[in-house]
C-alpha cells in the first residue's frame, strides 16, 4: 500500500458542497492519512464520492505535485525484524493466535450454554474466515483489498477450502470427524500464513 506525503496544502472552506479536491485537501490537513485506502475511507465517510472521480482527482494532484505518493520503507534485515514489526506481521500473529484459540475452544470447551458460545464464535471464525483469509494473503501480491471486499472473499474462499478438505478427508481412513477436520484446517491456515509471510519478508530484502 502506498504512503502519502503532502506539501503546500492549505485548508479550503467548503461552500455549496465541497469538490473532491477540496475534500482531499481537507482530509490531508486534518486527518493526515498514511495510505490511499485510508484517505479514500475518510473522503467517503465525510461525503460519499464516486471512486473513479476520487482516483482521477488524486492522480491530477500527484501530477501537479500537490501530493506525493511514496512507497513505504522498512529496515528489515532478518526474519526477526519482520516478525517484530507490527505494521508488517500483525496479520500473521493475529491469524496464528486466533487459530490456536479456536482449536483450544473447539477441543476443550464443554458443550454447555453459555460456555459453548465461545466455542461457536471462535469455531465459526476458524472455519468460515481464517482459511480463506490465509489463502488470500498468499495469493495477492499486494494488500490491495480492504474492508468488506476482503471479508467477502475470505469467507468465499474458506467455504471452498473447507469443502475440498472435507472431500479429501472423506477418502482417508479417518473419515469426516472433528479431530481430522480441525487438524487439517489448522495445518492449511498455518501453512498458507507462513508462506505468505515468507514471501512478504523476501520482497522487503
Amino acid at each position: 500500500m502506498n504512503h502519502l506525503g503532502h506539501r503546500g496544502i492549505t485548508a479550503t472552506q467548503a461552500s455549496k458542497g465541497p469538490s473532491t479536491r477540496e475534500l482531499i485537501e481537507h482530509a490531508m490537513k486534518l486527518n493526515h492519512p498514511t495510505t490511499v485506502g485510508h484517505l479514500s475511507r475518510i473522503i467517503n465517510a465525510e461525503n460519499s464520492r464516486d471512486e473513479s472521480e476520487f482516483i482521477q482527482t488524486l492522480k491530477k494532484m500527484v501530477e501537479e505535485g500537490s501530493i506525493r505518493l511514496q512507497a513505504p520503507h522498512y529496515e528489515i534485515e532478518s526474519v526477526l525484524d519482520y516478525l517484530s514489526s507490527p505494521a508488517l506481521s500483525l496479520w500473521f500473529w493475529e491469524t496464528i493466535m486466533v487459530s490456536a484459540a479456536a482449536v483450544i475452544a473447539i477441543m476443550l470447551t464443554p458443550d454447555l450454554y453459555p460456555v459453548n458460545t465461545i466455542r461457536w464464535v471462535l469455531g465459526s471464525i476458524f472455519v468460515l474466515y481464517l482459511p480463506g483469509y490465509a489463502l488470500l494473503q498468499l495469493l495477492q501480491e499486494k494488500a490491495e483489498l480492504e474492508g468488506p471486499m476482503r471479508v467477502a472473499l475470505s469467507i468465499g474462499l474458506s467455504i471452498v477450502v473447507v469443502f475440498l478438505i472435507g472431500m479429501l478427508i472423506n477418502f482417508t481412513p479417518w473419515g469426516i470427524h472433528l479431530i481430522p477436520i480441525v487438524a487439517s484446517l489448522s495445518a492449511f491456515t498455518i501453512l498458507c500464513s507462513t508462506a505468505a509471510a515468507l514471501r512478504q519478508y523476501l520482497t522487503l530484502l
